[in-house]
């Protein structure tokens, strides 16, 4: 007798499992930031970058405040003080993967 093996639309033949959405969140994060931000700050958000200072571990709300606005949130202290920083309205879609590469 033979056996019948069958497969659903559903079954993947990679044998790599796919993305979390927190993984694609931080992929997503990543282009974000080395397709705008290393134009200032450093390839490696750890470090200092010629202008700006180094981004890792910042929040959200900064984040979201000096992207969109180039202002820094109430009560906040900046590292630099400087006025450089250009708006970056177009990436009000991309902050939270933003935040997720650098945390």
């Amino acid at each position: 007798m033979g056996s019948v093996v069958g497969c659903t639309k559903n079954q993947s033949t990679s044998s790599e499992p796919a993305p979390s959405s927190a993984e694609a969140l931080v992929a997503r994060g990543k282009v974000v930031y080395q397709t705008t931000c290393i134009a200032c700050h450093n390839a490696d958000p750890s470090k200092d970058g010629g202008v700006g200072p180094a981004v890792a571990g910042a929040s959200r709300e900064l984040l979201e405040s000096r992207v969109l606005t180039s202002k820094y949130p109430a009560g906040y202290k900046p590292k630099r003080e400087t006025n450089l920083m250009p708006q970056f309205p177009h990436l009000k879609g991309d902050i939270e993967a933003l935040t997720a590469y650098l945390n």
